[in-house]
This record gives C-alpha cells, sequence and structure tokens, in this order.
C-alpha cells in the first residue's frame, strides 16, 4: 500500500491539484469551523483514493473530497478514527516514518 501511496503522491495531476488547491484554501479548513485561523500544511482526502489496493484517481484528485488542513488538524481526524479503515489509517501513520523506522514492519 505505501508503494501505491507513494507512486499516486508523486503523480503529475495530483502535485498540480494538491498545488492549485492549497493555493485557493490556504487556511486549514478544520480550523475554521472551529472558529480558529491557522495556515493550511497538507491536504486531507475525505474519502480515501486508496480502497481496494489500487488508486481512484477521481477521488484523489476531486476538489470536493479535499480538504486544506494543518497538521495538527489532520493528526486528530487519522487518531480518532474518522477515515474509514483503522488499517489504512495505521499504514498511512506508518509510511510518515523514515525507512529506517519501521522496516522491522515489512
Amino acid at each position: 500500500m505505501r508503494d501505491l501511496r507513494q507512486k499516486a503522491y508523486q503523480n503529475t495531476t495530483w502535485r498540480k491539484t494538491r498545488e492549485t488547491y492549497l493555493r485557493l484554501h490556504p487556511l486549514c479548513e478544520e480550523c475554521l469551523k472551529k472558529g480558529k485561523v491557522t495556515p493550511a500544511t497538507s491536504i486531507h482526502h475525505k474519502e480515501s483514493p486508496f480502497k481496494g489496493g489500487e488508486v481512484n484517481y477521481t477521488l484523489l484528485t476531486d476538489f470536493n473530497n479535499l480538504e486544506s488542513i494543518c497538521h495538527e488538524c489532520h493528526g486528530e481526524i487519522h487518531s480518532k478514527g474518522k477515515v474509514d479503515n483503522p488499517e489504512e489509517t495505521y499504514n498511512y501513520l506508518k509510511s510518515l516514518l523514515p525507512d529506517d523506522k519501521h522496516k522491522e514492519d515489512n
């Protein structure tokens, strides 16, 4: 799954989509709901584009499936189980570690 995510996130269309969305939505959308103003640092997919062992490029790049988000809120969303699949959340968080930190899991 990690290789699948890396390939998708290196895709030129995704990179342009991410850049454009962050430019149009520079503030964390979760913080704004709480009345706070925080710069967004990443993009969260409301519905995972990585179900079933393949990339759904429509979900990956659909503006309606994206949310600009700060690092803190992104961590909260994933740690509270607001994603569809706990195993997916684990694999996502594990993918954020440097390779040498989780080689024993592979």
